[in-house]
């Protein structure tokens, strides 16, 4: 059984400084961010159709994710694009 997993790059609705008096809270933000949208993923149970990569400190956030994954990050109120590194192989294929 393959599990088929690709990259997706999810912009947080946090990335945006407007409103932030400092560049220290604007990381505070979207450290609390990250935090919160990798609870969600855990108690919705999608551990397995996206995996949290990495992030930087602007508000992106990267995952390999199935399409069923890719979805449910879609669809939160907190992201507000994810980007589908698919036509630049960003394929990644797990056997099981």
């Amino acid at each position: 059984m393959a599990i088929e997993l690709h990259s997706f790059t999810v912009t947080l609705a946090v990335a945006d400084a407007t409103g932030c008096a400092s560049a220290a809270e604007h990381r505070a933000r979207i450290w609390k961010a990250v935090s919160d949208l990798s609870a969600a993923v855990r108690s919705a149970g999608m551990t397995t159709e996206a995996r949290f990569r990495g992030q930087d400190r602007q508000g992106h956030v990267l995952f390999e994710a199935t399409d069923a994954g890719a979805a449910f990050l879609r669809g939160l109120p907190t992201i507000t694009r994810v980007d589908d590194a698919r036509l630049n192989g960003g394929r990644v294929v797990l056997r099981h």
